[in-house]
């Protein structure tokens, strides 16, 4: 499966920071208790290849319109053109005019809180470029069909993505030469040689998961409509829920009291989640992992596992591949596993999401050759929160958190073990594992914990390597149904989830339309799926010669 890299020119013409077309208020908002465990994750980051434009008349201004339409939209979003700031000191010596009406457990060491609407706010990072590439080399319009295994290495998106550093609240940066601060959010508009374009935005993962970033492309989309209509009519009403409290609100017991509540402690400490402790972990660490300066004096107890570096072999190359499940791929795959599973029985549902994630990790487990390892092997899956705590669809932030499905490399791998019943098995605990956590009192348990932490970068609930896999998922984010109103047929080609390109990472999500097929509407597996799979490269060989990783079709 050999392939020629392509290779691109990009000419970036112009950066600017654009803000919010209406003034905020100032304001200073304490962020919630599971958005600052993510301050040291990557970006919240996606890149849409869009077709040519066929609606809009002569004298259209692509770069100009989408300037505009992104100034109106950020009035929705204040937040994300101001400041991301840290407590960085112990007890309540933080307290100031910006922190004074913060409730007690909002001033712990490590809690995170955005400030915007000052005379300082950095804006957003607002980049135009052209490309010497066109669509079809960036993402063939027959991928799906002709390559359903694709190396995405041939052709790198990385610089359609806004190369802008984005602030971190735990280590802030001075201004660059030019004064600025680092924003907090980034967009990029890039204009193809085919006259298609590239669009893509990141956000500090504190501020934003996929949804919340879906939904900013939704609403961006709308009032790019909006203008092109004229702008006769009242313009749309962006509806937004940025209440990071009315999480933390959802945490069992006194999150403002002295010490945790030890029953609840009890209880949290049953939940499938991984602990590994960064302060004990410098041995072999393959990132400095510093102890903040206030604990430097303290002797630190450990208050999870040490993470296992060795392991994880970080300077193995890694391949990225996009594994392209059709319909009735996923359909065989659902379908052996629930065969003769508590799902026919009523007692458990087994969504198409647990039997595509239970087969393609059953699949990189035969490719690492742990087949015959009795030991435990880590599927980290990102668990968004909306649905348990009954969050909007429209409340912005990061409401999610990493379990730890758990299960030996036999069970997942053993050719002893037919794939069917390989399926269903590893499907089932997938279930388990999910619906154990997706209990709104395992998440109230889980929230009471963390107000309590020494620090909330402490722990990290996933790791990489060899026996881990780090999963996030985009099903039904809508990543297709953003439609700026600039096309008179389905104009997204390919949606990218920018993640990490190290060992175990994954991406689950949506394929897109095919043909006259409407993104909008319809089940998420409709047009396929797309799985993102960032393995070493001697696993990944192994995996794309798998003859069980495409199931047949009869």
């Amino acid at each position: 499966m050999g392939s020629i890299a392509v290779h691109q020119v990009i000419d970036h013409i112009n950066s600017e920071r654009l803000f919010p077309a209406a003034k905020p208020t100032e304001k200073s908002i304490p962020l919630s208790l599971v958005d600052a465990t993510t301050v040291d994750f990557s970006t919240s980051c996606a890149i849409w290849l869009c077709e040519k434009p066929d609606l809009p008349g002569d004298g259209f201004s692509l770069f100009d319109h989408f300037r505009k339409s992104f100034e109106i939209t950020l009035s929705a979003y204040p937040q994300w053109s101001g400041h991301l700031k840290s407590i960085m000191t112990l007890g309540r010596s933080q307290i100031n005019q910006e922190t004074s009406d913060f409730p007690r457990h909002a001033l712990h060491y490590g809690r995170v809180y955005v400030h915007y609407g000052t005379t300082s706010d950095p804006g957003v990072e607002f980049i135009t470029a052209r490309s010497s590439a066109t669509l079809d080399t960036l993402s063939p319009a027959s991928r799906t069909r002709e390559q359903p295994i694709y190396d995405r290495q041939t052709v790198s998106l990385h610089e359609l993505s806004p190369q802008t550093v984005i602030a971190n609240a735990a280590r802030p940066s001075p201004p660059d030469k030019s004064g600025l601060l680092a924003p907090l959010m980034a967009v990029q508009v890039t204009q193809l040689a085919c006259g298609g374009f590239a669009l893509s935005a990141k956000v500090g993962h504190p501020l934003s998961d996929i949804s919340s970033l879906v939904k900013f492309a939704k609403d961006w989309a709308g009032i790019s409509q909006w203008i092109l209509s004229g702008s006769n009519s009242p313009a749309p009403v962006l509806d937004t829920i940025f209440e990071p409290s009315q999480l933390d609100s959802m945490a069992a017991g006194d999150i403002n009291a002295d010490a945790p509540d030890p029953a609840i402690l009890k209880q949290c400490a049953s939940l499938p989640l991984n602990r590994y402790d960064w302060w004990i972990s410098t041995e072999g660490c393959l990132w400095e992992a510093l102890i903040p300066e206030p604990y430097r004096s303290q002797d630190i107890e450990p208050i999870g596992d040490s993470m296992p570096w060795s392991e994880w072999d970080s300077k193995a190359p890694v391949s990225n591949y996009i594994v392209h499940l059709t319909r009735e791929q996923v359909e065989i795959i659902w379908r052996d596993a629930i065969r003769g599973s508590p799902h026919e029985s009523g007692v458990i549902r087994i969504s198409r999401h647990d039997a595509i994630l239970a087969h393609i990790w059953s699949c990189v487990a035969r490719a690492r050759n742990q087949h015959e390892d009795e030991g435990p092997m880590h599927c980290d899956l990102t668990l968004g929160l909306r649905p348990a705590l009954g969050l909007d669809s429209d409340f912005i932030g990061s409401p999610s958190m990493m379990v730890n499905i758990e299960m030996t490399g036999t069970q997942l791998a053993s050719s002893t073990i037919s794939a069917e019943e390989r399926t269903r098995s590893i499907a089932l605990q997938i279930r388990k594992t999910i619906n154990h956590m997706s209990r709104p009192s395992s998440v109230a348990a889980h929230l009471h914990s963390l107000a309590f932490e020494t620090c909330l970068q402490r722990i990290w609930q996933a790791f990489l390597g060899s026996r881990h896999l780090l999963v996030t998922s985009w099903a039904r984010a809508g990543v297709y149904e953003v439609d700026f109103g600039l096309h008179s047929f389905p104009h997204i080609r390919y949606a990218e989830g920018v993640i990490a390109d190290l060992d175990g990472c994954v991406l689950i999500k949506e394929a897109p339309p095919t043909g006259n097929t409407d993104a909008f509407g319809g089940g998420w597996t409709d047009n396929g799926v797309d799985v993102s799979v960032h393995i070493r490269t001697e696993d990944m060989m192994r995996l794309i010669e798998d003859p069980l990783l495409l199931p047949r079709c009869e």
